[in-house]
């Protein structure tokens, strides 16, 4: 793909609630602007779902409020909401949910396929073997996310991130898309990252088949130079450790570490002095007991100011061990499975059912962001990602078709629990970054000004390498292994070794020969007789190693002085064996390739 890089910068509101069609929304924002996007979109499950009434119930007055900010719009009917891309927001008395059921005729329209099709013609291709494979629906519901995975994939920065939240429905379609638009990352190549599994309830009775208690979130990068903080559980549990001062071997050519120390000599047991220099642990130590204790020059010198901050213990026999208190401990670094978040908080839920943790986004920014960058949601209905965002000092912008939406967000923002923003309804605009703390809320028509210039995208000519498939040799390697041993009396082709006596028996049975390549098969020898020799075990392996052809490694054996026979030349001529072998080959082609041809032709 070819595109020039231009920075254009972040021109969207800092703390913007943006209602609208959210593709609208990702098209009106600048070039790589976006530092992380974390999203739970619909997870095509092909109904419809119904919220309970919003915890507290919906009141009057936000509802009326929902009508002022439409009417503000110039909507005032559900049909005008529609074309503008918006939900109609339900009456008091009816439970708010959203349709995730997805049909081709109605909510695919023909700009996105042929976007698609001109510069995502792989993409276009599994969006049409999935309506073969899956029907339309799944096909649908392909089609909507990757016209807006291609604008997410745009605005997100070099070094930005992509946080997909899916379930089993579509997780394998869409892993598929994902790879399409961002690559596979291997060979950490910019892509896939993880498959993350969150274990969202302990359990649940699902029928006659294993219960759901997990969902999918996809990781993926922009580039191989992503934002990345490890990231630690509580350790467990909460009191002081202690751990071994020395390391397990004395070190080579001496030093401070294998001398003695307060009369203690590490080197009679077989060990060195190995007081912590870098790490977790040490820079702990240095920011909360000895100032300056990374830059200690010399192994007694920490030792001993480690005694004097009292971070050593003497037992009865006076032996010294490390003591790590309670409060340095970070705890095991979080893998791909995260069983440790449940379901959001009683003090979170706004009365979705499918609403998710503050704790996940959390987890999520705090490992693929820095404080100050810029995070999006675009699937904001809940304001999960948000709510995280503000608590750990980022930036963010949230988009969403319902204008329930708005309500949620500042019940969320400014619940006790929370009380983390004020959310002005009148504040309005393009201004970036305001100077007060305070949530806005945008219509379909105050998007961002756009000032990257929309840019046609041109995929490089691609042609696929040709497949390769296994050719069957003439013979089997027993076949060629006994032909080549009888051009040579049963001696070995590198050194001479012959495992049979003059009557013909065996003389070890566990040091058979190995049938080995003349010239490399890296370097284009084939594995037909004509390329093959029998080869001494020992020398074989050794061989193996290295990219050499069998004349010179001959040489090399025989400089060694690992021959078996009395010199080079009385092993067999390679000349006249492969001569020899030519006359074998031409043999058994002329017996067996009318068989392989007929044998390939009825199967």
């Amino acid at each position: 793909m070819t595109t020039t890089a231009e920075t254009h910068g972040f021109n969207a509101v800092n703390r913007g609630v943006y209602l609208a069609d959210n593709l609208d929304f990702l098209r009106a924002l600048n070039d790589e602007c976006i530092d992380l996007v974390c999203i739970d979109p619909p997870f095509d499950k092909q109904d419809t779902f119904i919220a309970d009434h919003l915890t507290p119930p919906l009141t009057e007055a936000e509802r009326q409020n929902e009508m002022r900010l439409l009417a503000r719009w110039g909507v005032t009917t559900p049909e005008q909401a529609a074309d503008r891309g918006l939900e109609w927001p339900p009456d008091n008395d009816v439970r708010g949910g959203f349709r995730d059921i997805w049909r081709w005729e109605n909510d695919i329209h023909q700009e996105w396929l042929d976007t698609l099709e001109n510069a995502y013609p792989a993409i276009h291709s599994l969006i049409e073997t999935t309506r073969l494979i899956h029907g339309n629906g799944r096909a649908a519901y392909l089609c909507f996310m990757a016209t807006r995975l291609v604008e997410i994939h745009r605005i997100l920065k070099p070094a930005g991130s992509l946080y997909l939240h899916c379930d089993s429905d579509a997780n394998g379609y869409l892993r598929q898309l994902l790879d399409g638009m961002f690559g596979t990352g291997e060979n950490n190549s910019p892509g896939f990252r993880n498959e993350i599994i969150w274990n969202r309830t302990r359990g649940r009775s699902d029928g006659r088949h294993w219960g759901n208690v997990t969902d999918t979130i996809f990781y993926y990068s922009k580039s191989s130079r992503y934002h990345w903080h490890n990231t630690h559980l509580p350790p467990t549990p909460a009191r002081d450790t202690t751990g071994d001062l020395t390391g397990a071997a004395t070190v080579r050519g001496g030093g401070e570490s294998g001398t003695p120390w307060r009369g203690i000599n590490p080197t009679d047991i077989g060990r060195h002095w190995a007081p912590p220099r870098t790490g977790n642990f040490a820079q702990w130590i240095e920011d909360n007991r000895i100032p300056g204790y990374t830059k200690i020059q010399g192994v007694h010198a920490r030792l001993d100011a480690l005694d004097a901050a009292g971070l050593i213990r003497w037992s009865s026999a006076g032996r010294p061990s490390l003591i790590r208190p309670a409060e340095s401990a970070v705890g095991v670094k979080v893998n791909n499975l995260w069983a440790d978040i449940g379901r959001a908080g009683r003090n979170e839920r706004a009365g979705y059912p499918t609403q998710k943790p503050v704790a996940l986004a959390e987890r999520i920014i705090a490992a693929s962001t820095n404080p100050g960058d810029v995070v999006l949601d675009c699937f904001a209905g809940c304001a999960y990602v948000p709510v995280a965002a503000e608590r750990l000092g980022r930036q963010w912008v949230a988009c969403d078709f319902n204008p329930r939406a708005w309500t949620v967000f500042k019940r969320q923002f400014n619940k006790p629990q929370l009380a983390l923003l004020c959310c002005n309804d009148d504040t309005t605009g393009q201004q970036v970054m305001p100077s007060e703390p305070t949530v806005t809320i945008h219509g379909p028509d105050e998007l961002p000004v756009r000032t990257s210039p929309e840019r046609i995208i041109t995929l490089e000519p691609f042609t696929p390498p040709p497949r390769r498939f296994k050719k069957r040799a003439l013979m089997t390697d027993e076949e060629m292994l006994n032909e080549l041993l009888t051009l040579s009396h049963y001696q070995a082709w590198c050194c001479g070794f012959a495992n049979r006596r003059d009557d013909g028996s065996i003389i070890r049975q566990d040091w058979n020969f190995h049938l080995d390549h003349i010239d490399p098969k890296a370097a284009g020898g084939i594995n037909e007789i004509i390329n093959r020799a029998p080869m001494c075990p020992h020398h074989n392996i050794r061989k193996s190693s290295q990219l050499v052809a069998l004349r010179e490694y001959r040489n090399q054996i025989a400089d060694a002085g690992e021959m078996m026979v009395s010199s080079a030349g009385d092993l067999i001529d390679l000349g006249w064996a492969q001569s020899q072998v030519l006359e074998i080959h031409a043999r058994y082609f002329i017996q067996r390739r009318p068989q392989q041809t007929q044998a390939m032709q009825e199967s």
